[in-house]
């Protein structure tokens, strides 16, 4: 049978005069040798200029830098041009594959942890440009990146090379901490704790004392820079709903100075969030001080403004948050839920503000903290089940492997709020003490 020649595979294997076994988005044997695979698809071919021969321009190029531009980036999974937002800047030196992982960073991932679309999108605009800086943070976002691919085409290559990255992030991070800047390295911790909670790493590490320390060290001041408001806010965001998922107070005194993700647009949120690390800390008091602080809070919250014509999925967002922070309260300052009928009212409300914020809403990525609140708290059968098709839309559009185990964990909870509600007609289960006992780890909240 006479040879065919094929013309689509690798540019790798076909100028190395090799078979290709067109694996995608890299090719076996690309990987097994550990080469760069540079990719499928069309190549552009320039010109030679007139008047300079072919062996002139092959000793001209041994002698000549080769320019990043000049490597191929390997095409995105669906075969379409991506136009990146203007601030996702990927530095000039980094090999294709961390290219390619760093890509869908910036045009995936980062609209998922963000309540902002973009081109306002805060993780872009202040972390992008760090990446040129920090081996850390360029490490650490491609391992999230890998994850998240690894789940997209079930490839536990990905995975793999998802640890390897990971790995790099925290070697260089130990070996920087004390030359880089702060905010480099403030904005590492943090995206390590992202990836922790994004993809349930169990790791053990508490990468929030981490980010304490380094704060209180006086290096990053929100004042003086916009990365470090953004970095401050997200700090404080995970800290407040970490707080929650381990029934402890916060680590560090937030007051509500910087608004979530630095976005002036969020100050409501901000200070209802602020308000859900008041409770937290109620949760080392008792008596007189614990009831004292219970009237304080909720004489706050009700104070908070809320009309009928909320605007737009950021002030939903807000109210859902507020009917959650009632529910926490509650739980905390009486350990009261169903089926007492102001908690319930405060269920309804949260759930009902959370449907009304469509799947697609860059606000979604908020949601997960009054969705698991009030999710636990339900008895209504049909609450119940918009419960769970909520997260699973949520998961279908963003496969986060988070949302499938909050799920999990609120199905649990239910199991053992109804079991004791059967036997003696009242709930005094706290859902996160019960998660934390049953599972030995926090609820995944953020």
């Amino acid at each position: 049978m006479p040879f065919s020649r094929t013309r689509t595979g690798c540019f790798t294997c076909r100028e190395d005069g090799y078979k290709c076994d067109e694996k995608k988005p890299f090719c076996g044997r690309c990987i097994r040798l550990n080469k760069a695979c540079k990719g499928y698809g069309v190549r552009l071919k320039w010109q030679t200029p007139e008047g300079l021969s072919k062996s002139k321009l092959t000793k001209n190029k041994r002698h000549q830098r080769r320019s990043p531009d000049d490597e191929t980036i390997v095409p995105d999974p669906s075969r379409q041009v991506i136009k990146p937002d203007p601030s996702c800047i990927i530095p000039n030196d980094v090999r294709p594959l961390d290219r390619y992982l760093l890509n869908h960073w910036s045009t995936t991932l980062a609209t998922m942890v963000s309540m902002v679309s973009a081109p306002r999108n805060p993780f872009l605009i202040h972390l992008s440009p760090m990446t040129s800086h920090s081996i850390a943070l360029r490490s650490i976002l491609c391992s999230i990146a890998a994850c998240h691919l690894a789940i997209l085409k079930n490839d536990d290559s990905l995975h793999t090379l998802a640890t390897r990255h990971r790995l790099i992030a925290v070697s260089s991070l130990r070996q920087t901490i004390q030359i880089d800047s702060p905010e480099l390295s403030l904005a590492a911790i943090l995206m390590l704790q992202v990836s922790d909670r994004l993809f349930i790493m169990d790791t053990g590490v508490d990468h929030l004392s981490g980010a304490k320390a380094l704060i209180s060290q006086g290096g990053v001041n929100g004042r003086n820079s916009s990365n470090a408001s953004f970095l401050l806010s997200l700090f404080s965001y995970y800290d407040v709903l970490t707080s929650v998922s381990r029934g402890t107070s916060p680590v560090f005194e937030f007051d509500g100075r910087f608004p979530i993700e630095g976005i002036e647009s969020m100050r409501e949120l901000t200070s209802v969030l602020r308000i859900v690390g008041q409770i937290s800390r109620m949760r080392s008091q008792v008596g007189e001080e614990l009831d004292a602080s219970g009237r304080a809070v909720e004489e706050i919250l009700n104070t908070l403004d809320e009309s009928d014509g909320t605007i737009g999925d950021a002030g939903l967002t807000v109210q859902a948050y507020k009917h959650a922070a009632f529910v926490y309260l509650y739980r905390v300052w009486y350990n009261q839920g169903a089926p007492h009928p102001i908690a319930l009212k405060h269920v309804r409300s949260c759930l009902s503000h959370l449907d009304s914020v469509p799947v697609s809403s860059p606000l979604v990525s908020a949601q997960v903290w009054p969705l698991w609140t009030s999710g636990c708290e339900t008895i209504d059968p049909d609450q119940r089940q918009f419960v769970r098709d909520r997260i699973d839309a949520m998961y279908e559009a963003r496969h986060l492997p988070s949302l499938r185990r909050i799920k999990q964990d609120i199905m649990d909870v239910w199991k053992i709020k109804d079991e004791q509600r059967n036997a003696i007609g009242v709930d005094n289960v706290d859902c996160i003490k019960a998660i934390l006992q049953r599972r030995q780890r926090e609820a995944d909240l953020t």
